[in-house]
This record gives C-alpha cells, structure tokens and sequence, in this order.
C-alpha cells in the first residue's frame, strides 16, 4: 500500500523513517534487501538510491516516495525475470493495489544489484 499521508512534509517524513528502517534491518555494511527474481544473484542494494529521487522536483519526488512501500514489497516478493533497459539496468514493473502501475529500476553490480530509481508508469 502507498503511503497514505496527504501533505508533502509527511510522506517525505514516513519515506525517510521507512528507508532507515530496511537499512537497520540489512545486515552488513551496505543495507540490501534478498530478491527471488531471476537476473539477480539474490540482493539488491539500497544504499544510493534517494539521491536520484531527491534531484526531482518537490511533486515529482513526493510522488515517487509514496510508492516506497510498494517498491519494497514488489522487490521481496516478485518472482519475475526483470527486463534489461537500453542503458544496461534491469527494469521490473508492478501495480499498487489501487491499480497505479509503477516501474522499479535496477543497476547490475558484481554481487546482485542496486536500486537506481522507482517511479510511477
């Protein structure tokens, strides 16, 4: 489910608590998360991320950051096999259960992955 909140300042606050959540419960000492899909060797990394999203303008990243719960549940639970992008990432495509369909892209590192950029199709 997306983040609910109505005003800007609260979903950056939720996204932001979300983010240091899944990073304290990452072992080791870059925060990943364990992936089912095929194309990765089992993790994906959420270390650098924000930075991408931060860059956009103040609607379009309050927009994106309410997806962040989605994005983590699609990248835990999803068994699909990611489809490359023109640059090299991996690109993998979900829906919110209100029917928004979202895109979540993935860099290829030598140990798995790491989240690049997630935003609304």
């Amino acid at each position: 489910m997306p983040i609910g909140h109505r005003k800007d300042k609260r979903v950056l606050q939720e996204a932001r608590r979300i983010v240091t959540e899944w990073r304290k419960k990452s072992r080791g000492s870059r925060p990943c998360i364990r992936v089912k899909c095929c194309g990765l060797q089992g993790r994906v990394f959420i270390d650098d991320f924000h930075y991408h999203i931060e860059k956009k303008s103040d609607p379009d990243m309050v927009g994106r950051y309410r997806l962040l719960p989605c994005v983590i549940e699609l990248l835990r639970k999803t068994m699909d096999t990611p489809e490359p992008t023109a640059d090299g990432n991996l690109m993998l495509e979900g829906l919110t259960p209100d029917g928004l369909k979202f895109r979540v892209i993935i860099r290829l590192e030598k140990k798995g992955g790491c989240l690049q950029s997630f935003y609304p199709a």
